[in-house]
């Protein structure tokens, strides 16, 4: 059977500068067989529909995969022109037997709040009420009525740091299959919980609610579930139906469905309070307790600017209380500015270097440092993955700096790369075992790969658009009630949608 497949994937940050077309070809987007050649064997879900697909003697016709680093919104250009050419080429395939499609869930654009929503409406328009079609989505997507009103069966990432993309894939993929050979009648139930927690707790590599959280939506698995997903939503999005949201799936089975589905969201409802227990310091209270401790590294997460939460990763907040303390240690930090840059190039290696850094994207939160200090390294950087979940991957720095300043020494990129992997710093010749403090910014991911090597990690209370002070963010456009803005919040978890 001709089976199409598809990916149009970013996670989006409503407080976050507008993302464009350009951002998507800085991570990939591919068109046609270049979607099997340069995706297949890798961790995506892509290769996971090419495996099953490929396991049952079925045709893979491939559309696209577009894929961009988590930012603002889309632009109506961006939106309208990726989206036009997804439909494009599903009206070109002809007719399909099925659709496999990997979307992120937590997209939108400035012309559609719901943008993952409406394009799988959009996709079942093209193919019409009785071609299946399965969605896969990342662990942060936010469930809507839309959005299972259009898909067959949604189905989540397991694992966060997510590292599970190819089991994600071969599960809908699966599913899929054995809908087509009449061998499986798989049979959706969800439900929205109220409720949206802090990024930084989301990780099932330590002990904790998170953890027990995705283990229980496993292991629904052995009461009957043919898939179980526990959507814990990305925070920042200034949206209608803003939430958790709980799927499982069975065979032929509603009832069972919709009573799996409820023991989920109770599992999130109870779960709520220690998700939100958090301790985040300000920076100087941090950069102080870090410069006493008689070992490092010891890792600051600057979340509130977190490259993999929609922040451009250009504030310099920690930066100036790193400059205010006056460190004897070795402290490695990082600011997105694409100005400073070029302006350290020009000055060149061994060149004094005075001037305002950072804020450039998130001045509505923060505001540009006064630096002085030498350029030591310059040049346009990259490094790859040696984390789990990306593992391989490159990433694109763009034109880099390195500035000292006393013992600080502050890598400035041009592109807003993720932090969570050593190599970032490594690649720029800064060895992070070597420092007493190291800053990302990043929420949970850089715990997979820094918690062998620090000595503590601190999360810090700065300003910036991905705060886990969720609630003092200017949100607008939620429905209210909605925990933790309304800590009286009384929700029964026995009524399924």
């Amino acid at each position: 059977m001709k089976i199409l497949i598809a990916e149009l994937k970013q996670e989006s940050n409503t407080f976050a500068p507008l993302t464009t077309v350009e951002d998507f070809k800085g991570f990939h987007l591919i068109y046609g067989n270049e979607v099997i050649e340069k995706l297949q064997g890798t961790n995506s879900e892509i290769a996971g529909f090419l495996n099953v697909l490929k396991a049952h003697g079925h045709q893979a016709i491939p559309v696209m995969a577009a894929f961009a680093v988590s930012g603002g919104p889309l632009s109506a250009q961006a939106y309208e022109y990726l989206t036009g050419r997804l439909y494009e080429g599903i009206h070109s395939a002809g007719k399909i037997d099925g659709v496999l499609l990997s979307l992120h869930g937590a997209m939108v654009s400035v012309n559609e709040l719901d943008a993952d929503g409406a394009i799988i409406e959009k996709v079942r328009e093209i193919v019409g009420s009785e071609v299946p079609i399965m969605v896969t989505m990342d662990l942060h997507a936010n469930i809507t009525q839309k959005k299972i009103t259009n898909a067959t069966t949604i189905s989540g990432f397991r694992t966060c740091p997510h590292i599970d993309l190819i089991e994600t894939g071969e599960r809908a993929a699966r599913m899929l299959c054995g809908l087509l050979d009449g061998t499986s009648k798989p049979t959706m139930a969800w439900q929205k919980v109220p409720m949206v927690t802090p990024a930084c707790k989301q990780i099932d590599f330590k002990p904790g609610p998170y953890r027990d959280l995705l283990q229980a939506t496993i292991g629904l698995d052995d009461e009957g579930a043919i898939d179980s997903s526990a959507f814990t939503v990305q925070p920042w999005l200034d949206i209608p139906e803003l939430g958790y949201g709980a799927i499982v799936i069975t065979e032929n089975d509603d009832q069972l469905a919709r009573k799996l589905t409820s023991k989920l969201a109770k599992k999130m409802w109870d779960s709520r309070g220690p998700l939100l227990d958090i301790e985040l310091l300000l920076a100087p209270v941090a950069i102080e307790k870090a410069l006493k401790k008689s070992l490092g590294p010891v890792v600051l997460s600057d979340l509130a600017d977190g490259t993999g939460a929609g922040s451009p990763g250009d504030s310099s907040a920690v930066l100036a209380a790193l400059i205010a303390a006056r460190p004897d240690k070795r402290c490695l930090v990082s600011v997105c500015d694409a100005e400073v840059a070029l302006l350290a190039a020009s000055i060149g290696v061994g060149g004094e270097i005075s001037t305002l850094i950072g804020a450039k994207k998130s001045f509505a939160f923060s505001s540009p440092t006064q630096i002085t200090g030498k350029v030591i390294r310059s040049g346009v950087e990259h490094f790859r993955f040696t984390q789990k979940g990306y593992n391989g991957m490159r990433v694109e720095m763009g034109l880099c700096a390195v500035l000292e300043i006393g013992e600080i020494r502050v890598l400035v990129t041009s592109l807003p790369a993720f932090t969570t992997d050593p190599q970032f710093y490594r690649c720029v010749d800064l060895e992070p075992t070597a420092a007493q403090i190291v800053v990302v910014k990043s929420h949970a991911q850089f715990q997979d790969s820094y918690d062998a090597i620090a000595s503590e990690i601190m999360f810090l209370d700065t300003p910036g658009m991905s705060s886990d002070n969720v609630a003092q963010l200017p949100f607008v456009n939620i429905d209210r009630p909605l925990y933790p803005w309304d800590r009286d919040l009384v929700f029964d978890a026995g009524a399924t949608e």
